[in-house]
């Protein structure tokens, strides 16, 4: 039985209540019994039980209510702390780098001790407890409002967010399941790029002997898809002569997306691959029929879809995964989302600066310039003196994390702030490409993942580590630096996303370059933007397309994948790139094993250089700690707080217009 429609029932029990209690509490009890009453079912109880618990649980005084909130301050403190803790030790083996993956590691990695929490906090009736004394403020509510409360309210509104979806554990730990298979097929998905050949106009047994990939990359390089892909391409600008080595890791990486590329070459050192013909080889040099990978990246993203589709039955409020991500996780409307997208990729300014980088490259356009990083670099830096510097400084993850207070010194943080500060944050060497884990209680360490081989950390690597110790530096801050636990965290993942670009725009002035950038150019931010808010609304209409297509298949998936690519394409960059029907904004790893997250790094772009803008003449040491102890407002008021205005493109916007006009 569900009382949500029972308005007889409320109000006898806040009469009840208002007579037992006083009548100065009517107010708060009615607030608290609609709430509670909405997630009551047959098995929690008769009417009598859910009014006799009303009575019994309900703090009618502030003293009461302080005292209950410090007591749940405390115990969910220890207990999602704990769990987040075991959780990454059950995942240590797929993702850390210390001895080969074991058969149990995929067990082990997909279960979740948060997947029975609601249901053990349903059954035993603490989740009503939550709900009677601290009722869920809708977004709605938070907005209007919110700019007036104390921090206080806000931990109470953020303590009311806890439970307010009743999943059952089996749909949950199915959901943690599938995530966790994704994350496994995509932290192993590595390619030798020596083994790549181009075997246009080249007779069979010379194109057997292969010389393309290995004349262009050493054998030992593996690079990680999509990450090490992209990151290399990039790298490529500074060296004139390599478009060949571009254009071919490039179609590779095409392949990959729609499922021609042979099974046989992922992750191994037995085949060699020529993507723009297919053909494949063995060691021998023997031509070979290998057979594809098909739609297995596909399969990974629609068994999370389904999965999903499991956890919507038990969300009335927010049925599905598009509704939650933007409605609870992100607090951010999904149409103001795409407005922000559609204000930066219809600006004029796209096919300016397009128009200014074919200039510059003195060749029209292709698919993987949306990768392009040279706008307002002080000067082209050759990667592999780079990878030279960073192997002899950190030939292992213990070398970076000895070199946390310096790195935090060069980004303006006082000598005492940055040694809090490297306490707090432990560095392991990844299997993938690099993640940032935080901590849940403020007895734990963040966690800072990135690969470094045996033969020491590449610039690659250095790279993404300066992305998530920007992530790791706010994780700190807005835990253990937070007044009030229930608002730990930022207002969503675009935010930890625009600090930890904030960090690795930075990375060249880290390692000591001279001439290094203090931070990106407007231009250079905007043609960042511009991809990734490309690659973002795929993501967000690859999932609209999936729940009108409940009944696809992995093949039928594939296709949707490359046709929405294709036309926000064909949408935004055609007419600047001068081409239609590109892949490229189709190849994030993400799309497969984060589920629309995404859209989170363009917001993360914009939020990013707004707080820029407001750290302007200071380092990033002197601003930070403030920004991130505001925790976890909602995603416009901590702007404001933050740096003055709401999330907007504008800014960016009118930046890169005067960047462009002195450069015309």
């Amino acid at each position: 039985m569900n009382l949500r429609l029972k308005d007889a029932v409320v109000e006898k029990i806040v009469n009840r209540l208002a007579e037992e209690k006083g009548e100065a509490c009517r107010e708060r009890a009615l607030e608290g019994v609609l709430c509670a009453a909405t997630y009551w079912r047959d098995e929690d109880g008769t009417v009598e039980d859910f009014e006799s618990f009303c009575s019994s649980q309900f703090a009618a005084t502030e003293a009461g209510r302080d005292g209950l909130f410090s007591r749940l301050e405390m115990v969910f403190e220890e207990l999602y702390g704990s769990a987040l803790a075991v959780s990454r030790t059950f995942q240590w083996g797929v993702h850390i780098e210390q001895g080969p993956v074991l058969p149990v590691d995929a067990i082990l990695s997909e279960w979740s001790p948060h997947a029975h929490l609601s249901d053990d906090f349903f059954a035993n009736k603490l989740a009503f407890v939550v709900h009677l004394n601290f009722p869920y403020k809708s977004l709605e509510i938070k907005q209007k409002e919110g700019p007036a409360w104390t921090r206080r309210q806000w931990a109470e509104a953020r303590l009311g967010d806890l439970f307010t979806e009743r999943v059952p554990s089996g749909a949950a730990q199915r959901l943690s399941s599938a995530f966790a298979a994704a994350e496994t097929y995509i932290a192993g998905y590595y390619l030798y790029p020596s083994l790549l050949r181009d075997t246009h106009g080249i007779p069979e047994t010379t194109a057997a002997a292969g010389a393309t990939g290995a004349a262009y990359f050493p054998d030992d390089k593996r690079l990680l898809m999509h990450w090490n892909l992209r990151d290399e391409i990039k790298a490529l600008y500074a060296d004139p002569a390599a478009l060949s080595k571009q254009r071919l890791l490039y179609k590779a990486m095409e392949r990959i997306v729609d499922g021609t590329i042979p099974l046989g070459f992922i992750d191994s050192l037995q085949l060699a691959w020529d993507p723009y013909t297919g053909k494949t080889w063995n060691t021998a040099g023997t031509l070979v029929d290998a057979a594809r990978e098909g739609d297995e990246r596909y399969g990974r993203l629609l068994a999370i879809f389904n999965a999903e589709r499991e956890y919507d039955l038990w969300c009335p409020d927010n049925p599905s995964l598009v509704e939650r991500k933007f409605n609870v996780e992100r607090e951010l409307p999904e149409r103001d989302v795409k407005r922000l997208f559609h204000e930066v990729l219809s600006s004029p300014a796209l096919k300016q600066a397009a128009e200014l980088l074919g200039k510059r490259l003195g060749r029209p356009l292709e698919a993987f310039d949306v990768w392009y990083r040279g706008f307002g670099a002080a000067r082209a830096v050759n990667e592999a003196d780079l990878d030279a510097v960073t192997r002899k400084r950190y030939p292992d993850a213990r070398a970076f994390k000895a070199d946390l207070p310096r790195i935090l010194g060069v980004l303006g943080f006082d000598t005492e702030t940055a040694r809090w500060l490297a306490e707090r944050i432990e560095v392991d060497p990844a299997r993938g490409s690099g993640h940032a884990m935080p901590a849940a209680k403020r007895s734990d360490s963040v966690h800072l993942r990135t690969r470094v081989p045996a033969t020491g950390m590449d610039y690659k690597g250095f790279n993404i580590a300066c992305h998530e110790l920007g992530h790791n530096v706010e994780q700190v801050f807005s835990l253990h630096g937070i007044d009030e636990y229930f608002m730990s965290g930022v207002p969503n993942n675009a935010f930890t996303e625009a600090f930890a670009f904030v960090f690795q725009a930075r990375d060249l002035a880290i390692l000591g370059i001279d001439g290094a950038p203090q931070g990106p150019s407007a231009l250079s931010d905007y043609w960042i933007t511009c991809e990734i808010a490309g690659v973002g609304l795929v993501d967000m209409e690859l999932w609209q397309w999936l729940y009108a297509h409940p009944d696809c298949t992995a093949r039928d998936l594939r296709e949707a994948a490359m046709t929405i690519a294709r036309d926000v394409w064909n949408r935004y960059f055609a007419s600047a790139y001068g081409f239609r029907d590109a892949l490229v904004l189709g190849v994030y790893a993400h799309m497969i094993e984060l589920a629309m997250y995404l859209p989170d790094y363009p917001l993360g772009h914009l939020i990013a250089f707004q707080i820029e803008a407001a750290m302007a003449g200071r380092r990033v040491g002197e601003s930070m700690g403030r920004m991130c102890r505001l925790g976890r407002l909602t995603p416009n008021q901590w702007m404001r707080e933050a740096t003055g205005s709401g999330v907007s493109a504008a800014p960016l916007l009118a930046a890169v217009a005067i960047d462009l006009a002195a450069i015309s």
